[in-house]
């Protein structure tokens, strides 16, 4: 007996849709980890809202390219503007406050709290989605969380001194980010992925040169854009594109096809490219306990990655 031609067909497609769901969310993973250790690099010589407004400006550029192809005045509508304002979340305000919250915390508190973000988003989308995780995905991201304590490394010595204030606002920060991979899940079907991202992304930056006025009115950072060289402004625009527009573009596509929950157990892939790129352009060593961590995340991913 010969299988369906349209049940194979069928299953085909949806294998074609895994493939491309993985391969979205892998390199999304790795535009993050990457350009996390290019903006370390340039925050020794650009203030961070400063960076963030650069690289959002580059990010927006480059979008708009990408979605060229696809026509995005097309999509003009209701519905993406309300799906754009999603932006102000994430980039907008999940990098600008939890920039200035960095500021006032140790990196060791910063990276405990942003290790909860899969658990946020696994509970958001069970309470205001009723999308409850399967309990294979639900041991995946619990081990993935606690390779992210140990990919954290010697930061986590320092984890009792951070400030209230910024703890809170890279609790803010998180819940935010959280909070945008669920609602984003809900709309990523309906539009382009490049189109998507760019409405969320004008919306983003609207709100982070908002807050970036402010700061520099109170005069919290100082202005520095004019005497940055033209080496740095390209080196800041080019990480700008891989962690805000390659990344989100990938993404977006990723959460066509994937549940919240899911999507953020590959979420956890970032340090670990973040640790790869450390050692090639910063010469960095991972120690054993870090190693241990990216260990734990990458096979818990391939554990979970049939969960969608």
């Amino acid at each position: 007996m010969t299988d369906n031609p349209s049940s194979v067909a069928n299953a085909n497609v949806v294998s074609g849709r895994g493939v491309l769901a993985i391969v979205a969310m892998v390199g999304s993973a790795a535009c993050w980890g990457f350009s996390t250790v290019m903006s370390r690099d340039l925050l020794n010589t650009v203030p961070p809202l400063q960076l963030l407004v650069i690289q959002l400006v580059a990010s927006v550029v480059a979008l708009a390219g990408l979605a060229l192809p696809h026509s995005p005045r097309h999509f003009r509508s209701p519905r993406l503007w309300r799906a754009s304002t999603i932006g102000i979340l994430e980039p907008g305000l999940t990098y600008s406050i939890g920039l200035v919250g960095l500021s006032l915390t140790t990196a060791g508190s910063a990276s405990v709290i942003g290790a909860t973000e899969p658990i946020m988003i696994v509970v958001i989308a069970w309470l205001f989605l009723r999308q409850q995780p399967s309990l294979r995905l639900g041991i995946c991201i619990v081990i993935a969380v606690v390779g992210l304590l140990l990919v954290s490394g010697e930061t986590l010595l320092g984890a009792g001194q951070g400030s209230a204030a910024g703890d809170g606002l890279i609790v803010l920060a998180t819940f935010s980010a959280a909070t945008y991979v669920v609602l984003s899940a809900r709309v990523a079907g309906h539009f382009p992925a490049a189109t998507l991202a760019l409405a969320q992304q004008l919306a983003g930056l609207v709100f982070v040169l908002a807050v970036a006025g402010a700061v520099l009115a109170a005069e919290i950072e100082p202005l520095v854009l004019g005497d940055l060289s033209l080496s740095t402004l390209a080196y800041a625009a080019a990480s700008g594109v891989v962690q805000y527009a390659i990344a989100f573009w990938l993404y977006l596509i990723g959460l066509r096809y994937l549940t919240p929950g899911a999507a953020g157990l590959w979420l956890t892939l970032v340090p670990v490219f973040g640790i790869f790129g450390a050692f090639v352009w910063l010469n960095e060593i991972p120690t054993a306990v870090m190693i241990t961590g990216a260990v734990l995340i990458i096979g818990a991913v391939l554990v979970g990655r049939d969960e969608n």
